[in-house]
């Protein structure tokens, strides 16, 4: 899978722990049974190392585009030439060609898979997104 599917994923799975009911701002908990709760548990673990290793490249790369600084100069505001103007526009597609390559990366991960039934979609209000993004770990 590529890293961006695999942050997608835990996006998803963040979306798990309940949803607003609209009475008040606390999170009304899915029901899952233990192993359903267990095997998301598992997943967002494998993840989040997923995820830490993505952000640490990114941000590898950001200091080595930027000689450093790890800050992308504005790309609005004043230049002193159409030079100027022309490094910055050229630092930033730099960066984001390197971002789409870590994020385009495959990557083995072995996450498990979590089965529709267990989702108890009928008494769970997952919403449509949310199953969207967990979609490579559902099996029916």
């Amino acid at each position: 899978m590529k890293v961006k599917t695999a942050l997608e994923i835990l996006t998803g799975l963040a979306e798990l722990d309940g949803y607003l009911n609209g009475s008040g701002d606390r999170k009304t908990p899915y029901k899952f049974d233990g192993a359903t709760r267990l095997a998301i548990a598992r997943a967002r673990r494998t993840l989040r190392l997923v995820q830490e290793d993505y952000v640490d490249a990114r941000n590898a790369a950001l200091v080595e585009l930027t000689d450093g600084t790890g800050e992308l100069p504005s790309m609005t505001g004043t230049f002193e030439s159409v030079i100027a103007r022309d490094m910055v526009r050229t630092q930033h597609m730099k960066f984001a060609a390197k971002d789409r390559e870590l994020l385009n990366a495959e990557l083995q991960v072995e996450l498990g898979v979590i089965a529709v039934p267990a989702l108890a979609l009928d008494d769970n209000p997952i919403p449509p997104s949310v199953l969207d993004l967990i979609g490579p770990m559902l099996k029916d």
